[in-house]
């Protein structure tokens, strides 16, 4: 429900910190007929419900594509919600406590932005962008949308990253593709002719780890973000690498390479290709993944019961490695979030997977996603504040957002996906997501894999 005590708001926004309650915003081009209008509630509530915002777009100016670029990365942020309406009813309405003035000039192009706060004289923010030679307007729009969650929410925003993830036409190989953030954006990365999976972003954006399957084998490709020619790893003879990820460092790896029918888990030193053992139980080991800060491993294993997945922890420091999930016959997918203190995981219960994070200061689970779906392989984004994920909601796989504390979710793009497996890497407010595919593949080479599940479609 809308805020109504003036008194109250204000003294809310004096204080703002990243779990804000419900407060209004409008946004408005100096254009005077361009209006946005943006609500947003208290973030930390899982059932939160977004208060509704609107906007109106006038006619087809670099204007309007600047407040459609930045309206369209606003929805995927979660915590704003967006309709149509106009100025004068957003001027009138006594719930609106921000406003953002953008006045948009050319020879140079710039885009002069304030933030103003109701009952406040002065700015809450402003800033004035400069469109460079090589930028197009778009850029703009990003860096806008960016700006604004920056001093709105106060944390950092992701407009402007990048989304690997693979796609798969029907009877084609699968592809790994890059999309923007809003999902706008979209272009193949991967060229050979294997089918490629499990793509793993470098903790420094730089180069995407991926699978490629072949009738015969599984091979690790490693190609820099640009699009350059992928380089094919080694391994030993009579192994076969089934996924990875990156050490923080970029200097190694995590892999699961099966060998003689078991899979386990080691360390893969890319200047090298020395492997070193890390987990060799005579259970299955599979998806490894380093936290962050290059403490800790967490990983999935059968160990506890055959064709029961759980996740496990491995402290580095201690050498002791602990069981994290009890709950369920398939926990599985874990990863870390940029801090380093939760797990994102899938759990299945009555055949239907659910989203799940696991605190490991409280070491509490919570259950993120509900429903009759399938809800699968979640991933952070680095400002620690969404997680990305596939849902089968009308028989296809597709890609959605949701908040880290759960609450209502939006897709990310329309592509066809078959079982999509996420993992986000990147810095600052640059949101590398990797989205995989975990389809069929005993269709595709002759090796039986561990804990994957066929597709049906």
């Amino acid at each position: 429900m809308p805020v109504k005590n003036k008194n109250k708001v204000n003294q809310l926004i004096s204080k703002l910190s990243p779990c804000l309650y419900i407060v209004s915003v409008i946004v408005l081009l100096s254009t005077g007929r361009n209006a946005l209008a943006i609500d947003y509630i208290e973030i930390t509530n899982p059932k939160f419900i977004p208060e509704k915002g609107g906007v109106a777009i006038g006619a087809g100016t670099e204007a309007d594509e600047v407040q459609n670029i930045f309206k369209a990365n606003l929805d995927k942020v979660l915590y704003f919600q967006i309709i149509p309406g106009t100025k004068q009813v957003f001027e009138e309405s006594d719930n609106i406590v921000f406003h953002v003035d953008l006045e948009l000039k050319k020879n140079p192009v710039q885009l002069n932005s304030i933030i103003w706060s109701q009952g406040k004289k002065e700015a809450l923010a402003s800033k004035t962008f400069e469109l460079e030679n090589d930028q197009d307007i778009r850029e703009l729009g990003l860096a806008v949308s960016d700006w604004f969650v920056e001093n709105t929410l106060q944390f950092n925003g992701v407009a402007t990253s990048r989304i690997a993830y693979t796609a798969q036409k029907t009877n084609r190989r699968k592809n790994i593709m890059l999309s923007s953030y809003d999902g706008t954006v979209i272009q193949r990365f991967s060229y050979n002719l294997g089918s490629n999976n499990f793509s793993s972003w470098s903790f420094d954006n730089k180069n995407i780890l991926y699978t490629t399957f072949t009738r015969s084998k599984a091979q690790l490709a490693i190609q820099p973000s640009i699009r350059l020619r992928s380089k094919i790893l080694a391994f030993p003879a009579g192994s076969q690498p089934l996924g990875a990820s990156w050490h923080p460092d970029g200097k190694s790896i995590l892999l699961t390479l099966m060998k003689q029918g078991n899979a386990d888990i080691y360390s893969y030193n890319l200047s090298d290709a020395i492997l070193e053992s890390l987990f060799n139980w005579k259970s299955l080991e599979t998806s490894p993944h380093m936290s962050p800060d290059g403490k800790k491993i967490a990983f999935v294993s059968d160990a506890a019961y055959p064709r029961r997945p759980q996740i496990y922890i491995h402290n580095l420091a201690t050498e002791k490695t602990e069981r994290v999930t009890f709950k369920g016959n398939y926990n599985s997918s874990p990863k870390w979030s940029p801090d380093s203190t939760q797990l994102a995981y899938e759990r299945q219960k009555k055949n239907i997977f659910q989203l799940y994070k696991y605190n490991l200061l409280t070491r509490r689970h919570v259950k993120l996603t509900f429903g009759r779906h399938d809800f699968e392989k979640p991933d952070w984004s680095p400002n620690g504040k969404q997680i990305i994920f596939s849902a089968k909601m009308k028989k296809v796989s597709k890609l959605y957002y949701i908040s880290s504390f759960g609450g209502r979710t939006i897709r990310v793009t329309k592509t066809p996906l078959i079982f999509p497996r996420q993992i986000l890497s990147g810095a600052n407010s640059h949101c590398n997501i990797s989205l995989h595919l975990t389809g069929n593949h005993t269709k595709i080479f002759s090796v039986s894999l561990p804990f994957f599940r066929n597709n049906t479609n």
